[in-house]
């Protein structure tokens, strides 16, 4: 059985564009409210840090890379007598392991304030790759001054011995867009026989920009809050997206000087290894007018 989303319209790109990619993981319900209805959308900044290696007493090489990008969301859960404590969720940051790009996922909490003196903590429990989930802890620390803005460093075992730190440098960003004139097929392809049907989808998600990713032939963004769902047709089938991922823009001019565009897409959770299955959801999108 395949089902996948064909665009129609293409987003308006500069012309030397050989391949655009969108992964899109799936994810669970929208996030909560920083306000009780609505969470902030961060992106990592430049001067974020990914390291892996011996911290004293231990003795072996430190790896770090910078190479490490992608959003998460912030969402107000309480106050209390000295903290304002938030939730942190859909962590969605591509790092760069031994020359392959690695996702890395998960959700926790951030807290400051503080009795004295102004505090912060941060503590996540993530998914790197094909590794086991882990809790990152920063511990309490002095910190959070530049509030909204949030830079910490948490780590597995508190930087001692063999541990793995990640150092986040990151901002409030939101850029909102719209699914637009895309559709939604589902049939079989080779070598399973079945008719291929065809509904309309709409919906949003917010396309962030990843400036600290970017190559001369290279842009990358992160795809969150994806919403979409079909059409109301005769007869509709039940289908509805949620999740979030990247997308990427890479550019590149052939010898005879002549560029084409593809675009695929792919779902961690439903790619599958199935010759019969097959899910890409679509990439026509345009901004949503303020």
């Amino acid at each position: 059985m395949k089902r996948f989303l064909r665009h129609r319209n293409a987003l308006s790109l500069p012309a030397r564009v050989l391949a655009l990619v969108l992964v899109v993981a799936a994810a669970a319900a929208p996030a909560g409210a920083q306000s009780t209805t609505s969470a902030t959308l961060y992106r990592l900044e430049a001067g974020s840090s990914f390291s892996r290696g011996c911290y004293g007493p231990c003795l072996c090489p430190i790896f770090t890379t910078k190479d490490i990008r992608g959003t998460y969301t912030l969402a107000l859960d309480h106050v209390d007598p000295l903290f304002t404590w938030y939730r942190v969720e859909k962590v969605n940051w591509v790092v760069a392991l031994g020359g392959v790009d690695t996702r890395v996922t998960g959700s926790g909490t951030y807290r400051v304030g503080g009795e004295v003196a102004l505090q912060q903590q941060m503590k996540l429990t993530l998914t790197i790759g094909d590794e086991g989930a882990q809790t990152f802890d920063s511990g309490l620390v002095s910190g959070g001054g530049s509030f909204p803005e949030i830079d910490i460093a948490m780590s597995m075992n508190g930087m001692s011995c063999f541990d793995t730190v990640i150092d986040i440098r990151s901002k409030p960003v939101s850029t909102p867009y719209a699914l637009s004139a895309s559709t939604y097929d589902e049939g079989c392809f080779a070598p399973c026989l079945c008719a291929i049907r065809e509904w309309p989808v709409a919906g949003s998600a917010e396309l962030v920009p990843l400036p600290n990713a970017a190559t001369p032939i290279r842009e990358e963004f992160a795809v969150v809050d994806v919403v979409w769902a079909t059409i109301s047709t005769s007869p509709p089938p039940d289908r509805q997206f949620t999740g979030f991922g990247t997308y990427q823009i890479v550019r590149k001019e052939s010898t005879s000087g002549s560029t084409s565009i593809s675009r695929s897409t792919a779902s961690p959770a439903s790619t599958g290894r199935s010759s019969c299955t097959l899910r890409r959801p679509g990439d026509s999108w345009r901004p949503i007018a303020p």
